[in-house]
């Protein structure tokens, strides 16, 4: 009995280890099995079928060498749901299999959620032979992403019931996780749709918080507002850094600026919330030793900030979580010895810290590794930030609130003193007499009127005193001070007794019809029924104001002159009729014609210039100015080889606006910059567009003087052309003669750049201007422009046809080509080509025409020529 049972517990053993080797056999197959693809499946977490090998420091290894067996990696299982190893400087191989059991192709995205790895080589193989690979990672520009998304995308079209092995090399100088997840691409667009909601509400509220605060800051000027606004826009660029926002949307072709750019943020923050710590918490020199503990975080965060422009990317991370964790163990110290206290800011302070504090130290964790990844640690900084940024604002709003109560009752003690400065704005200091701000506040009421009656209108009067400073020097300041007061007086009686004056203000029974504008000019107004009889009216007014006046026992004799405007005719507005009414005063001749009415003839100050500068600004940056576009033909065999580029501005209000008009008001106001280099952008993009109809044209743009005097002109120029991809050859700047001697050292050596860097440049309109061959040779040119006034008639003036002729001839012995513009007729046109002239531009070919008439014109061209195109 006893020997049956020790068979039977060997036996049962035996079968028990069996079934425990089959197990661990299993784990292992399932640990590194394959991912099988399903219709039903819409995202699926790939880690747990991931194997992962760390490769040799001393040695790099290639996707083709593991293929042909010259390495053997020692393949490990993943752990975990994602692969997270931590801050380690070595490089990672992973591999999974991926298995289409369907019978046709099927589309999968493999994301690689953490947006800061460095170097990413994806291979997909199958049957031993790479089938797809892409290279990317955030030391290389955006535009290398095999799709455009802010983290890494690997798009994959499986073959129908095939099975393929997917590569990852993966080498990073920061956190080194690998978060994956397989997506039907239909649901990854949907989840990245709700995903960009939630990041953008995280965003919009950071960005709310920020601009509440900066209110709050110009409103205070307190120091803890501003502080706050600091680390909550340095928070919002870490964050969205972090995201891969930053790098997709600001600067996508500057890695490189994006990884500086998360390093400075990262120690930015610690820096900004201690300085924000220390002045919401009130912490005075008298608190020694809190005051010191953060005198010297303020120091070792600025040091870290400006060290991360300059240390590698691994220690400055490493030294910038360092110095956040004890930076929060510190603030949560003192803020909790604070509260203990009674400190009212302090509950706020540690509740909202302990939010971002436990936010952060989750996400902290998980980017060491030493936490799995969810929900809460994925989202931790973005989650402790919101709830940290909306306490911390309340209690700011509170503190704002408090202080707002104490600025009021001091705003309620100045209420009275600025009630009497403004009463004292309001009425002149010398006279007494309602100033100019009085004055078009009533005038306001009167054009009310006026509007409303309709039978009458609304005259402005002003007096100006002449000679009043001879009076100054004789009589002394006080003398005439009192003489001045005693006229303004006068005026006012004067005014009061003449008919349908207008009444300015009425202070107890004083009433003032006389406005003291400035210095010896006052003012006074009038609701005449028929403005024809104003000029009457001024007339009696300063022959009653011209009587001799008796000061100080001396008789004497007044001068002055009056200017009138009228509302509505004048202007509508108050400010402009009085504008209108010194320009009146002005006009009248003293002694002869005492007073004058305004009328537009007399404006010198015209508005049109203002108003077209500040409307060709805008037409600039609202793209509302035209490009004309006029061929150029060569003669030789009748292609059509290039257009010149002609600028066109149709005003909404003023019509068609010559460029001799504004040209020179853009060369004068420094518009020309922007003006040229949008003519040189538009040029380009409708070269661009030839190119792609299959019609590559040259287009010749003309420039000013004042370009060649910009030290980045060409840089500008190169950029524009390498933007809209066409090369240099393609575009003629032309100049003319004159442009080129306006400074001509600087002219020469802008030419050279442009020259050297493969840019066509034209001499235009040459003949008009120094006409000094010697003097264009030494000039980096390709081309010379006759022009148009020597062309036009050489089929009827043989004068016009020998000076065509000998230019050509000397032209082409100089070694430049030559272009003849203003050419109107076929006759003019075989002269020309007898003459051997390269290329022809005028009339007899096109009218400048818009882009849009430019193909049909083309078509035509070429159709009728028969020279092919």
């Amino acid at each position: 009995m006893g020997r049956v049972a020790l068979h039977i517990w060997t036996a049962y053993r035996g079968a028990v280890g069996a079934m425990l080797a089959l197990a661990l056999v299993l784990a292992s197959l399932s640990a590194a099995g394959a991912v099988t693809v399903l219709p039903g499946t819409t995202s699926q977490n790939p880690t747990h079928s991931l194997e992962y090998w760390s490769e040799p420091a001393d040695r790099s290894v290639t996707m083709p060498a593991i293929l042909a067996g010259e390495v053997s990696p020692d393949w490990s299982p993943v752990e975990g749901d994602v692969a997270n190893f931590g801050y380690t400087a070595g490089t990672n191989w992973y591999r999974m299999r991926l298995e289409n059991p369907l019978q046709q192709p099927v589309e999968r995205l493999l994301e690689i959620r953490y947006p800061l790895l460095d170097h990413i080589e994806f291979y997909r193989v199958r049957g031993g032979t790479i089938v797809e690979s892409h290279l990317t990672g955030d030391h290389y520009p955006f535009e290398s992403r095999p799709m455009g998304h802010r983290t890494f995308i690997l798009p994959m079209e499986l073959e129908p019931e095939s099975e393929s092995r997917i590569y990852l090399r993966v080498r990073t100088s920061g956190s080194h996780q690998v978060p994956m997840m397989l997506w039907k691409p239909e649901t990854f667009f949907e989840v990245n749709e709700t995903d960009m909601v939630g990041r953008s509400m995280f965003y919009g509220m950071l960005l709310i918080i920020i601009t509440f605060n900066v209110f709050l800051y110009g409103a205070l000027r307190e120091r803890s507002y501003l502080y706050y606004v600091l680390t909550n826009a340095t928070l919002l660029v870490l964050m969205a850094s972090l995201h891969g926002m930053a790098f997709q949307f600001l600067y996508p072709s500057y890695p490189e600026i994006n990884e500086r750019v998360t390093l400075v943020s990262s120690a930015m923050i610690a820096l900004f919330f201690s300085l924000f710590a220390r002045t919401f918490l009130n912490i005075t020199p008298e608190m020694r030793v809190r005051s010191n503990v953060f005198h010297g975080l303020t120091i070792v965060t600025a040091l870290n900030t400006v060290a991360a422009f300059f240390i590698s990317y691994d220690l400055s991370t490493r030294l910038s979580v360092m110095l956040a964790g004890m930076v929060s163990l510190i603030m949560f110290l003192i803020g909790l010895a604070m509260m203990v206290r009674g400190h009212r800011a302090a509950r706020y302070f540690m509740g909202a810290w302990i939010m971002l504090l436990v936010g952060s130290m989750a996400w902290i964790l998980l980017v060491a590794g030493l936490v799995p990844s969810n929900f809460l640690t994925r989202y931790g900084v973005e989650l402790g930030a919101v709830s940290q940024a909306l306490v911390l604002t309340f209690a700011m709003g509170q503190r704002f609130s408090y202080e707002q109560r104490a600025r009021l009752k001091a705003m309620e003690e100045r209420e009275s003193m600025e009630q009497s400065l403004l009463e004292q704005a309001r009425h002149h200091g010398l006279t007494g007499l309602p100033g100019r701000n009085l004055l078009e506040v009533v005038l306001g009421g009167c054009t009310e009127r006026v509007d409303h009656r309709r039978d009458c209108s609304l005259a402005l009067v002003l007096i100006h005193f002449r000679g009043f400073d001879d009076i100054n020097k004789t009589l002394g300041h006080e003398n005439a001070d009192q003489l001045l007061y005693q006229l303004a007086w006068r005026m006012n009686e004067v005014v009061l007794g003449l008919p349908d004056s207008v009444i300015i203000e009425n202070i107890s029974g004083n009433p003032c019809a006389v406005a003291h504008v400035e210095g010896i000019t006052f003012a006074c107004a009038f609701h005449p029924r028929e403005t024809e009889a104003m000029h009457g009216q001024m007339e009696a007014l300063v022959e009653a104001l011209r009587q001799p006046m008796e000061f100080r026992g001396l008789s004497l004799d007044m001068r002055m002159v009056g200017g009138c405007s009228f509302y509505p005719e004048d202007s509508a507005d108050i400010t402009t009729l009085l504008r209108h009414a010194f320009i009146a005063f002005d006009q009248a001749e003293s002694g002869v014609s005492h007073v004058a009415t305004y009328t537009e003839s007399m404006n010198p100050y015209s508005e049109r210039r203002l108003t077209l500068m500040t409307e060709l600004r805008r037409a600039i940056r609202e793209d509302s100015l035209a490009l004309y576009f006029q061929p150029q033909v060569r003669l030789s065999s009748g292609e059509v080889c290039g257009f010149e580029v002609l600028l066109r501005w149709n005003h909404p209000d003023h019509g068609f606006i010559p460029p001799d008009e504004f040209i020179p008001m853009a060369e004068q106001t420094g518009l020309i910059q922007p003006l040229t280099q949008w003519v040189l952008d538009r040029s380009l993009l409708f070269g661009a567009s030839m190119d792609a109809a299959g019609h590559p044209v040259r287009m010749a743009v003309n420039i000013s003087a004042r370009n060649l005097e910009e030290p980045a002109f060409a840089d500008m120029v190169l950029g524009l052309l390498e933007r809209h991809g066409l090369p240099t050859g393609r575009l003629i700047l032309e100049v003319t003669e004159t442009a080129t001697m306006v400074n001509p050292i600087n002219a020469l050596q802008a030419l050279r750049g442009l020259y050297d860097a493969g840019i066509r440049l034209a001499i235009d309109d040459f003949g008009t201007g120094y006409s000094s061959l010697s003097y264009i040779r030494k000039l980096p040119v390709h081309e010379i422009k006759i022009d148009r006034s020597f062309v036009r008639e050489m089929d009827a003036n043989r004068e016009d046809a020998t000076i065509v002729r000998t230019t050509i001839n000397m032209c082409h012995d100089l070694g430049f080509e030559v272009v003849a513009e203003g050419v109107e007729s076929d006759d003019t046109s075989q002269l020309l080509r007898n003459m051997q002239c390269d290329i022809m531009q005028g009339y007899h070919l096109s009218r400048p025409m818009p882009e849009e008439h430019v193909a049909g014109w083309l078509s035509t061209w070429y159709y009728t020529s028969g020279s092919g195109g």
